[in-house]
């Protein structure tokens, strides 16, 4: 039976009767001489058996690509219940599909190099790496795609989000950008480095309490004034995935960062295209219902923050609409146990966390004025008779002006309406 063997000379494997191991041998391929040693019988990454002229092992798919001498360089997958040792230059893990880290020492347009890797998600990595010229260090995210007919899209998101950095860098909590690198293979965007954990990562302490409800409000003031700025472009941006793991915690523990804008898109344009299911990106507890069937729209982060703000005051993870529901009902209790200091900011959730767009704030601007504020506005004056209305009303109850920006567009005509409306002012049908 052949057994698999390795030349030496030009790395590559092939077949050698038994009865010629242990003897020199003639690569087929570079036609040197060489010692054909007896292949392992058992893979050396997860141990399972070999069997005879195996080329990979049938549990893991290791494909032993490196000489006995290069072990160490092969490419190990951070999935920590995988833990896999990949060939070198692989960048996909051949067990689980995981991107797998790139070498060490690597320079990037002879500016940046990589140092390590802090962090992998399912499309790319995150490296620390070094700007050479100044010496400072900064993180490098690499786009990494399973399959080869999804680069293009994927690039696109990463072309979005450097483009959705650049917006944002007059936000004093959003990270720096300093370069797009846009490969032939792949895409590299170069940011400043923030030190620290998120914000999960901390409440996940063993004994850690909940934050203040002062310095979270505070954390939601600089949050909100970034949405501001997302939902203000033309059309307006949607982070679609606002969360603590989302949120950096500096060294200091008191400043913020926020990071990861990969999930961001923008809003259709046209009026018809905002009712345009797109992909669904969400994570469970923190995306309201709308966002779960692909119709994320400006408010939709409202929810998210509203949960985020929840986690981090509470130290319980959201539920969705659940967690409002139950904060509502909770604050109807005489004795909810939530201090009179601190109910503001619990109806401020509850109104966030409301399973209908029309029933959240307007804007992100509201949401961050009522967070300075310590209190939530209950009317709006009309601009036109002076008449004071409930806040978030469409129209004025005296004289029909509207007090609410254009935003709803009806499912069936597709006209516009204001926000807040229930229903389409021109053919009756139900908005929300």
């Amino acid at each position: 039976m052949p057994r698999l063997a390795r030349c030496p000379h030009c790395d590559r494997s092939l077949q050698v009767p038994d009865a010629l191991l242990g003897q020199q041998v003639c690569c087929s391929h570079c036609a040197k001489a060489f010692l054909a040693e007896s292949a392992p019988s058992c893979c050396p990454v997860c141990k399972a058996a070999l069997p005879p002229g195996a080329a990979a092992c049938p549990d893991c798919g290791y494909q032993p690509t490196a000489s006995p001498a290069d072990e160490s360089a092969a490419n190990l997958c951070p999935n920590p219940v995988c833990g896999v040792a990949n060939a070198p230059n692989v960048r996909l893990c051949q067990r689980c599909g995981t991107p797998l880290p790139a070498t060490m020492g690597q320079v990037l347009l002879g500016k940046y190099r990589i140092d390590r890797q802090l962090a992998t998600g399912g499309f790319g990595i995150v490296y620390l790496g070094t700007e050479l010229a100044s010496n400072r260090p900064v993180a490098i995210k690499e786009m990494i795609v399973a399959d080869s007919q999804e680069f293009n899209l994927r690039k696109t998101f990463f072309q979005r989000e450097a483009a959705i950095l650049e917006h944002l860098q007059s936000a004093a909590i959003v990270p720096r950008l300093f370069e797009y690198i846009d490969g032939k293979d792949n895409a590299f965007l170069v940011m400043e480095y923030i030190p620290g954990r998120n914000l999960l990562e901390v409440l996940e302490e063993p004994g850690r309490k909940p934050f203040s409800v002062a310095t979270v409000a505070r954390w939601g003031v600089r949050i909100a004034e970034v949405l501001e700025h997302m939902h203000s472009r033309q059309p307006a941006v949607v982070h679609r995935d606002l969360k603590p793991e989302n949120i950096m915690l500096l060294p200091d523990g008191e400043s913020i960062r926020m990071i990861d804008f990969g999930t961001a898109r923008t809003m259709g344009k046209a009026g018809k295209d905002r009712n345009v299911s797109r992909t669904k990106i969400f994570t469970e507890g923190y995306a309201p219902p709308e966002q779960v069937i692909g119709k994320a729209e400006p408010r939709s982060d409202l929810f998210a923050l509203a949960g985020t703000l929840y986690h981090l005051a509470t130290g319980q993870s959201p539920e969705g609409v659940f967690t409002g529901r139950d904060l509502t009902l909770k604050l109807q209790m005489p004795n909810s146990g939530i201090a009179d200091a601190e109910r503001w900011f619990y109806e401020l959730l509850a109104i966030n966390l409301a399973e209908s767009t029309s029933d959240r704030y307007l804007c992100a601007r509201d949401f961050r004025t009522d967070l300075e504020r310590q209190a939530l506005a209950r009317v709006v004056v009309c601009p036109k008779c002076t008449r004071s209305n409930p806040v978030r009303e469409p129209f004025c109850s005296a004289c029909a002006s509207p007090l609410t920006d254009v935003g709803e567009v009806c499912p069936k005509c597709h006209r516009e309406n204001r926000l807040g409306c229930r229903f389409c002012i021109a053919c009756g049908s139900r908005i929300h």
